[in-house]
């Protein structure tokens, strides 16, 4: 093989895996069945990535952003929920503002590993997860008093993240449901307002 020609084929590779492994998963995906959509030998793979293993760990390094890329929303002086406002505006518009095949398959792959984690799940949680986990719960902290139980806090978090992902986790039920619920793409302003309302409302009836 000469440079310019591995170079293509790795990025085809590349290309294909995301593909893949969005449709079917890390487990059903197959070696042929990637280098067949990149129309590339069944022994590039290991030429280029070492195993299928060690080209899905280059997939999520392309596909999900690094932890440190996720900025803190809004400002230090605006009011805790109005900070969670922002919180959940800024996490929906990247789950559901799907501008580009990427930001498809990135989700399609998460909801994947959720179902049927792999080992790599963890390096998703620290690209994906963890820093906006952190933030939230420092909202979470301000709005709710720092002497507030762990416990009390662990599973108010945990119910804003459910209201943030149930569309993606459940779409293709919605997608039969009668009446239809409308259309995520047409109504983004007024998901985030209804979520941030309805967990202000759950997070005051438990702080009482």
């Amino acid at each position: 093989m000469n440079e310019p020609q591995d170079v293509n084929t790795k990025a085809a590779l590349l290309s294909a895996a995301i593909e893949v492994f969005a449709d079917k998963g890390f487990d059903s995906a197959t070696v042929r069945d990637i280098c067949g959509r990149a129309k590339a030998n069944v022994a590039a793979v290991n030429y280029h990535y070492g195993s299928k293993n060690g080209l899905y760990a280059t997939v999520l390094e392309e596909i999900f952003p690094k932890g440190e890329d996720w900025q803190k929303v809004g400002s230090d002086a605006l009011q805790p929920e109005e900070r969670l406002h922002e919180f959940v505006r800024g996490l929906i518009a990247e789950i559901y503002r799907m501008g580009n095949g990427m930001t498809s398959h990135r989700w399609s792959i998460f909801l994947r590993e959720m179902a049927k984690p792999s080992k790599h799940l963890d390096f998703i949680v620290r690209r994906q997860v963890q820093a906006r986990a952190n933030e939230l719960r420092q909202i979470m902290k301000d709005i709710m008093g720092p002497d507030t139980p762990e416990m009390t806090m662990a599973f108010c978090s945990a119910n804003v993240w459910a209201l943030i992902l149930d569309q993606l986790l459940i779409q293709p039920i919605l997608e039969r449901l009668t009446p239809n619920r409308p259309s995520m793409d047409e109504n983004i302003d007024a998901f985030v307002d209804h979520v941030v309302k309805f967990a202000l409302g759950g997070i005051n009836a438990v702080k009482q």
